[in-house]
């Protein structure tokens, strides 16, 4: 499949938080994720993909610059963040001698934390969720398609094997809270596709990867879009991330978001990715995460995937997300092949 739009289109500006607050709240019907799930149920599981690796061929055949978030007419939609669950921080480990346990986990904050917890059954932050690895951890992701999430490639490098299935269980739970979905029981999904650049790294502009899902979850919740990240606008605040993060939260499954944060920086990487710097706050297992914000035509559209913090954190100290035209092309290979 060809597109016709290639570059970025100059002159289209994300909403401010204040001007996404003015257009308010959409109320939605009760339970309105179980309801779609029993008006339009799932057709057949889709066969599984495996674990794929995108050439560069990819990045002259696909020319796109943004798609549009789709969200279902009887969501209750929420503007900004929802209500706050505050941002406790669990007691510094230390050694019998009163020293500091540094852990294995990093937290990079700047200027006093911003992350607040929330509990939410509203898009979209509830098209972000909570991805389990058996062989390597967790992360975090978000829905970009009917059965496509978006996080970056080091959360499920271990799961992955050029070629082969995908290795050990991997799933998604949108809406993650304390072991569970905040939808019901029934909304976990199983990864039965990683597809990436050829290449799997940290830290860096491709660090990328879309996830195939076993349920189409973004037919009953909605899903994202996505765009390429225009250098127009640097230092704008109007940026907000979601996440799971390892420290807010006894067992680290209770996500976070954070609003009004601004890309001051970005560096060009392989696959026609960029590196965007930013001053969000961030821990362990917000990796994967997405960077968004709202445009009066094209409603909330991806423009990152946190990767982590720079590897010269001593000089630098930027929290980076995966974007640039790399990864719309990316998303859309994940939709067009997945949904």
């Amino acid at each position: 499949m060809r597109y016709d739009v290639a570059e970025g289109v100059r002159g289209e500006l994300p909403l401010t938080i204040d001007e996404e607050l003015k257009l308010g709240d959409q109320v939605g019907e009760p339970n309105w994720f179980d309801l779609n799930r029993l008006r339009d149920p799932a057709e057949d599981r889709i066969e599984a993909a495996g674990s794929v690796a995108l050439e560069t061929r990819l990045l002259t055949e696909v020319r796109i610059h943004s798609v549009e978030e789709w969200t279902p007419e009887n969501a209750e939609v929420i503007v900004g963040g929802p209500r706050s669950l505050g941002h406790p921080r669990p007691s510094m480990l230390r050694r019998f001698n009163g020293s500091p346990v540094e852990p294995a986990n990093f937290t990079q904050i700047y200027d006093g934390e911003s992350r607040q917890v929330y509990r939410s059954t509203s898009a979209p932050l509830v098209r972000v969720g909570q991805l389990n690895t058996s062989l390597g951890g967790s992360g975090s992701a978000a829905l970009i398609g009917t059965s496509t999430i978006l996080t970056a490639s080091h959360v499920v490098k271990k799961s992955w094997s050029p070629g082969g299935p995908v290795l050990g269980a991997v799933t998604f739970t949108p809406g993650m809270f304390d072991g569970s979905s905040v939808l019901g029981a029934s909304w976990t999904a199983n990864v039965t596709g990683i597809a990436a650049w050829e290449q799997f790294v940290g830290q860096d502009g491709y660090d990328m990867a879309v996830c195939q899902l076993d349920q189409p979850f973004g037919k009953w919740l909605g899903y994202f879009g996505y765009r390429a990240y225009d250098d127009d606008w640097e230092d704008l605040r109007v940026w907000s991330h979601a996440g799971y993060p390892y420290d807010l939260s006894p067992s680290g499954n209770r996500p976070c978001y954070e609003l009004g944060i601004s890309v001051h920086d970005d560096d060009s990487d392989s696959y026609d990715t960029l590196e965007l710097e930013t001053r969000a706050d961030i821990a362990s297992g917000q990796s994967g995460g997405p960077l968004w914000a709202r445009w009066t035509n094209g409603g909330r559209q991806i423009i990152g995937t946190l990767s982590g913090r720079e590897d010269n954190f001593a000089e630098e100290k930027n929290s980076l997300f995966a974007g640039g035209n790399g990864l719309v092309r990316l998303c859309q290979w994940g939709r067009d092949s997945w949904g």
